[in-house]
């Protein structure tokens, strides 16, 4: 508790000194979670997954259909949440990040009816050589 309450201290001080926004803070704050960026598709169903600016938007390529969400990235684990408001009682959707982003994986995702490996569209694979 003490270091969070010393980050505090210490982002308000360096939003004082060089005069910076609310969102500037919130993005210094939340770096892993803004510089996560991608769109992300996968095989077994027609949506795809839009991330970018702390939220994600699930797609259907033939239907139009569109629902955006709020996500948060901790080390190699993405969290979106699912709750409508803070007084609903369920758990964020967790997704791990492999790669350099290259592809997620899912284990709860089948409970929403979307698919548990999702591929980054602009993905080279590691291993391919640059010519």
């Amino acid at each position: 508790m003490r270091n969070k309450s010393l980050q505090t201290a210490v982002i308000s001080l360096f939003s004082v000194l060089f005069g910076c926004t609310q969102d500037d803070l919130v993005r210094m704050a939340n770096k892993e979670t803004f510089s996560f960026e991608g769109t992300y598709d996968n095989q077994y169903t027609p949506y795809i997954l839009v991330f970018k600016e702390g939220k994600v938007s699930f797609q259907a390529e033939a239907t139009h259909f569109e629902w955006e969400r709020n996500y948060t990235v901790k080390d190699n684990l993405l969290y979106i949440q699912i709750r409508n408001s803070s007084l609903e009682k369920r758990d964020d959707l967790v997704m791990r990040i492999h790669g350099g982003g290259e592809v997620l994986t899912c284990t709860a995702c089948a409970q929403y009816q979307l698919s548990n490996i999702w591929v980054r569209l602009d993905a080279l694979p590691q291993n391919a050589a640059l010519k």
